[in-house]
């Protein structure tokens, strides 16, 4: 199937994921802008610097052949709003993909993002998306204890990165299928 053809949804228990489409600008400014959800990422943005941040997300979207998919989560049954994830393949290691997760406030230490990592996570090393990775890694800050649970319980391995005050973890293809092969 060509990768223009591929269905980049997902859709696990809880939540839904579609790419951001035009009309998630507000989510997505949103979420760059409030301190609060920025806080163990990076400096929070003024709203121009989120929403052309947004506008490059949607670029990368429609182009088949882009690095990186960007995508809106929603809660299955309700289709409340939840916030963001990302994957975006390593300009080194092409078989290499970071994810991204920012959730709003209320959607926080609900389940919602082990559900959404575990749907971007299955479609990337499952070839579902056709991407050709063998490998997803996602890094916070070391105070962020939430995303170090998160991923501790996605059975995520640590491991060293360059970036300093920051925690790296790794999940290959084949401890994804012995994960889910185990359940």
């Amino acid at each position: 199937m060509p990768v223009d053809r591929i269905d980049w949804a997902f859709e696990t228990n809880r939540v839904r994921g579609r790419l951001v489409a035009e009309g998630d600008v507000d989510l997505y400014v949103e979420l760059y802008a409030d301190a609060s959800v920025m806080r163990h990422i990076a400096e929070a943005l003024s709203e121009d610097a989120a929403a052309d941040m947004f506008a490059k997300a949607l670029r990368h979207n429609a182009n088949p052949a882009a690095r990186a998919r960007y995508w809106h989560l929603s809660h299955q049954r309700t289709g409340q709003t939840l916030g963001l994830a990302a994957l975006v393949r390593d300009a080194v290691v092409p078989t290499r993909g970071e994810l991204g997760l920012m959730l709003l406030p209320q959607a926080q230490h609900t389940g919602a993002g082990i559900q959404s990592l575990e749907g971007v996570v299955e479609g990337a090393l499952s070839q579902r998306w056709r991407l050709g990775m063998d490998e997803v890694t996602g890094r916070h800050a070391a105070g962020n204890i939430g995303a170090a649970r998160l991923v501790e319980h996605l059975g995520f391995e640590p491991f060293d990165i360059a970036t300093p005050g920051s925690v790296g973890w790794r999940m290959t293809a084949d401890a994804w299928r012995a994960r889910l092969a185990s359940r």
